[in-house]
């Protein structure tokens, strides 16, 4: 799959979040999405949000968690949005026994990550600017650092479990070897975030760009 084609399936990847934020949802059997808001501060004129996905991997494998950063523009509409995971360096090779070097990448450039038909869990956070700057900085702190990537206990859900730490979501830590789709069906069965009455769990959807 080309580079084009690539952005052009994670622009639609984006707005499957950010319709089903603003509550336009398409029934799909597939993928389950809950709602968190964690804002304290005064409204802003940018409404941000941190969307931990969970995706089936391709063509096969246990699966993969990667975080979304979107940022709209209240009064035009616009949106950016930028989507990073945690892989092993030499990705399809495991080596020293499920242990290798690993890499924070781009999730745009990943084929199974910009195709929604993959993904099996979003929980969207809105938070504020300051949080949102706080879970970049947490991804920050994974890129270049040398952090070795295990299969069983330092892995993409670790990786989100980070950032969710950066947010203060008050998510518990995945289990070890816990798929991403079962961690995520587990943070989303419980009351998490500082609003707890404000949780939604929406029913599962699927957005295209075709409103």
């Amino acid at each position: 799959m080309d580079q084009t084609r690539l952005m052009q399936n994670f622009r639609t990847l984006i707005s499957c979040a950010i319709v089903t934020v603003l509550g336009f949802c398409l029934p799909c059997g597939a993928d389950t999405v809950a709602r968190v808001d964690l804002r304290t501060g005064i409204p802003e004129p940018v409404d941000y949000y941190v969307v931990i996905c969970a995706r089936e991997s391709e063509p096969w494998g246990t699966g993969h968690t990667f975080v979304v950063w979107i940022q709209q523009d209240k009064e035009t509409g616009a949106i950016h949005s930028q989507g990073f995971g945690f892989y092993p360096e030499v990705e399809k090779v495991i080596v020293r026994l499920f242990t290798g070097d690993g890499a924070v990448r781009d999730e745009s450039t990943k084929s199974a990550s910009v195709k929604p038909w993959l993904l099996t869990h979003r929980l969207i956070v809105q938070v504020d600017r300051r949080d949102f700057e706080a879970a970049l900085a947490g991804k920050e702190r994974w890129v270049g650092s040398g952090v070795d990537y295990h299969l069983l206990n330092r892995n993409c859900t670790h990786f989100a479990y980070d950032v969710m730490n950066a947010i203060k979501l008050g998510a518990p830590p995945p289990t070890l070897g816990e798929r991403p789709a079962v961690y995520l069906g587990r943070l989303m069965a419980l009351n998490l975030g500082r609003n707890r009455t404000r949780l939604v769990r929406l029913p599962a959807t699927t957005i295209n760009e075709q409103r």
